[in-house]
């Protein structure tokens, strides 16, 4: 079990040391440590004989009730019951008055009695009309400056102690007398610093619970608490509430090489945390009444309002201009449409955001500048160190050296650093830059020089006589206004980049889905290609075997001439045909269709010879009305469709008469037209409907008949640019008519 009068403490460990369990009082009261449930005595101060008629030893293991009235037990039980919550009370014990400060501690009530002088009752009333003076002084002053004066001079006069300073912390715990009232032949230390160590952590977490704590006699015996150890949990008891306890030993020494005998501290707490100490110091023992901590107490309480005041209306000013110019910022990135351009080229900038001097962003692995900044290898060092960080949207530092080594080449530009993080995967970050302030800084003797005694130990300095540094590597501190106008600037452009993340998800969603499209377009182009190839062939092919059929029935050298010069025509043919259609790959490949002026009667002659062996056994007639000649089309598609319906019209001709097809061609009304009339069969259109140009749809039988031919026709067409339509009456014959715009003319 830990005993702290067993540990030994000196600088090297203060910040540990377990004053909670020190075990010692100061001497101006007595204490009783009393169970919680039974209100027996389990522990108790040894002064107990100094302010009541008993011993320890004999109220130990009992109650009150054993040093108390009946009336004045019955009192106390009651006071102590709700003691934890009103503390203190006045307690009445053996006809004698005391402020009773009650606290739990475990499972245990820590009663705590301090003499009541019951004449300095009458001094409350001026304490109150002192107060109220003060505060009404305060509130009419312009400059915190001047409040800070009015502040200790206030309190001096109270408590009329040699000393009374404003103590302040920075951001590193050092502290800082910013005001300062001393009496005539006092020493000052307005302006002075005093190293974070004066005040450990521990030290500064005991004055957020306990506000308002003195020291009447430095000098004075510490009196034990018996037992130290609690004889029911074997442990010593946790006072580090109580309003006697007695301080370190090393805060005592401190002390006395400062020359204090007395003081008193009050914590000034702003929006919960420690911003400063009222520090009040006697060069000889003086006790404070409870009235007199107690209005300290209000003082302190009032003064952070006041400061709390102070910041919120110049923050709120500040914040006003920040969140303005952060607007600006973000309505340029919007309208230019880059980050760089709306934070870096206009007159505002990212300059006029925080009060860095100099501004640089890493975004999309390149690095833009403004300002005073480190050099590019510079900036990816701290890059670098900033994405092997724990992951924070703003990291404010006034010190970069002290984070890398490096940093220490360019604190002329970037000691102060505040970076905005938009992604630490990336190496993606804003950052803001301050230089270095030389700062001359004033210490209360040498802070990094602790005295070393003959036992090895290491004391607190002795010397508080004025040592002079310049601070190297800081900068001004960066403001909480800073910290949060990045916040919301973070927040604005990582929101920004989202959308435009967004935004480019989209485009290439409707990229794919155009790339989708194109490819369908393609494939449909291909699949009509193979149908030109089987349609446009398929008549040579069978002409050749026509041709050969009649060869063999006849073998003369007479028919043997004709048919090679018909087979020799339509080769010709099939191999204009087969260049044709590798043009229309590529096309169809590319996606583009090659228009060429075609002459609509050569493109008949042709397709008669690749027809002849149809029209032949047709005994065909074709003539031709060309008011129009040629036209602007891609070629191989019009040839294909004057080839699907002279075929058509040739394959469906009438058994009971001579076929006859006419072909013409007219413009009027801003359109051109083409008509292919044949007095076949017919179609019963009533019957087709809408199946007319349907794929694989037949109307009549016939061995050669695919249903492909004017599903392929109307499509061809439409990707001329014109349409095609259909009149037709059954045993008389059909009509189809194209109709393209007037611009397809030549």
């Amino acid at each position: 079990m830990q005993n702290y009068k067993n540990l030994k403490v000196d600088l090297s460990n203060c910040d540990k040391e377990p004053i909670h369990i020190i075990g010692r009082i100061q001497p101006h009261g007595f204490m009783l440590v009393l169970d919680k449930d039974s209100l027996e005595v389990v522990q108790a101060s040894q002064n107990v004989g100094t302010y009541l008629d008993a011993s320890v030893e004999n109220l130990l293991g009992k109650t009150l009730a054993s040093v108390a009235s009946l009336e004045e037990y019955a009192i106390l039980e009651g006071q102590l019951v709700k003691g934890t919550s009103v503390s203190p009370q006045a307690i009445t014990l053996q006809q004698k008055g005391f402020f009773g400060f009650i606290h739990k501690s475990d499972n245990k009530l820590v009663l705590e009695c301090e003499p009541m002088d019951t004449a300095l009752n009458e001094n409350r009333l001026e304490n109150t009309l002192s107060f109220s003076q003060f505060h009404s002084e305060l509130n009419g002053l312009p400059t915190f400056q001047e409040q800070t004066k009015a502040l200790v001079n206030y309190v001096q006069h109270l408590l009329d102690y040699d000393r009374v300073t404003l103590y302040v912390f920075d951001q590193d715990w050092h502290g800082e007398v910013i005001a300062e009232k001393v009496k005539p032949g006092v020493r000052s230390y307005l302006h002075h610093h005093f190293p974070s160590t004066d005040i450990p952590a521990q030290a500064r977490e005991l004055l957020l619970k306990k506000c308002v704590r003195q020291i009447p006699d430095v000098g004075a015996e510490a009196i034990d608490i018996v037992p130290y150890f609690d004889p029911k949990t074997n442990a010593p008891t946790d006072i580090i509430l109580s309003e006697l306890r007695n301080p370190s030993e090393i805060h005592l020494e401190y002390l006395r090489n400062m020359q204090v005998r007395a003081t008193l501290s009050v914590s000034i707490i702003v929006q919960g945390k420690l911003w400063g100490i009222i520090a009040c110091q006697h060069e000889s023992a003086k006790f404070i009444n409870f009235w007199k901590r107690q209005t300290c107490l209000v003082t302190a309480l009032t003064f952070a309002n006041t400061i709390l005041a102070n910041q919120e209306k110049t923050d709120h000013q500040i914040m006003d201009r920040y969140k303005a110019v952060e607007k600006k910022l973000i309505d340029q990135v919007m309208a230019t449409e880059s980050l760089k351009e709306g934070l870096f080229t206009l007159d505002t900038n990212l300059l006029s955001i925080t009060q860095g001097h100099g501004a640089a962003m890493h975004l999309h692995s390149q690095i833009c500048t403004i300002g005073n900044t480190p050099s590019q290898d510079q900036i990816v060092e701290i890059l670098d160190w900033l994405s092997q960080r724990e992951a924070d949207q703003v990291i404010a530092t006034r010190e970069l050296s002290r984070h890398i080594a490096g940093a220490t080449a360019y604190r002329n530009v970037a000691s102060g650093l505040l970076a905005i993080e938009i992604s630490r995967y990336n190496k993606e970050y804003i950052l803001f830059f301050k230089p270095e302030i030389k700062e001359k800084r004033i210490w209360a003797g040498n802070p990094d020089k602790p005295e070393l005694g003959t036992s090895e130990h290491i004391h607190p300095r002795k010397s508080f006589n004025d040592w002079e540094e310049t601070v190297r590597g800081k900068s001004l501190a960066w403001s909480l206004n800073d910290i949060t106008i990045a916040q919301l600037l973070q927040k604005d452009i990582v929101a920004l980049l989202m959308q435009d993340q967004a935004k480019r998800l989209i485009d290439l969603n409707e990229e794919l889905n155009a790339s989708a499209e194109e490819l369908q377009i393609k494939n449909k182009k291909l699949e009509d290609f193979a149908q030109i190839i089987a349609h446009n062939l398929r008549s040579p092919m069978s002409n050749i075997k026509g041709l050969y059929e009649l060869y063999k029935a006849e073998p003369t050298h007479e028919t043997s001439a004709e048919v090679m010069e018909r087979m020799s025509k339509m080769i010709d043919n099939m191999s204009s045909t087969i260049d044709e259609l590798n043009l229309v790959l590529r096309s169809a490949i590319k996606q583009e269709l090659v228009r060429e002026n075609v002459q609509i009667s050569e493109l008949i002659e042709k397709e008669k010879q690749n027809l002849q062996t149809s029209i032949l056994k047709t005994n065909a007639v074709i003539r031709t009305d060309l008011q129009v000649s040629a036209l602007h089309v891609p070629k191989v598609y019009f040839e294909s469709i004057l080839h699907n319906l002279l075929s058509n019209a040739l394959k469906y001709s009438s058994d009971t008469r001579k076929a006859e097809i006419y072909v013409r061609s007219w413009a009027a009304d801003e359109q051109v037209y083409l008509s292919v009339a044949d007095n076949g069969l017919g179609i019963d259109l009533d019957k087709v409907k809408t199946k007319m140009f349907g794929l694989y749809n037949t109307f009549h039988r016939n061995k050669d008949s695919k249903g492909i031919g004017l599903y392929l026709t109307k499509t061809q067409v439409e990707l001329i640019g014109g349409k095609i339509e259909v009149e037709s009456e059954v045993n008389k014959g059909t009509t189809f008519t194209l109709c393209f715009p007037d611009a397809v003319a030549v």
